[in-house]
């Protein structure tokens, strides 16, 4: 009899080949976080799951697997709704953990 890490793996492997043969967005059917950036100034990130911890040089936000860490200068949230965050400041680094 199978695992449960085994039969975990296979229905990623299913998902996978099911958004490939579709030509899918693999961000869609894993619930994975899609950040868009625009120059050093706003990133609007969805698909995460809270936030951890937020100043004006650090933000840390949840997302499935880990975090993203986003470091710089005067960051504020201007908007969040659900699954999607919208942040402008100046952006140093941006780090997936």
């Amino acid at each position: 009899m199978k695992g449960k890490k085994e039969r975990g793996e296979e229905r990623k492997k299913w998902r996978e080949n099911v958004a490939d043969f579709f030509e899918l967005p693999k961000d869609l059917l894993f619930n994975l976080p899609r950040l868009t950036l625009i120059g050093n100034i706003q990133l609007y990130l969805e698909n995460y799951g809270g936030i951890i911890e937020y100043s004006e040089e650090l933000l840390r936000l949840k997302v499935r697997g880990g975090e993203i860490i986003i470091r710089g200068k005067n960051l504020a949230i201007k908007n969040f709704f659900g699954e999607e965050i919208f942040i402008e400041g100046v952006i140093k680094s941006i780090e997936y953990q």
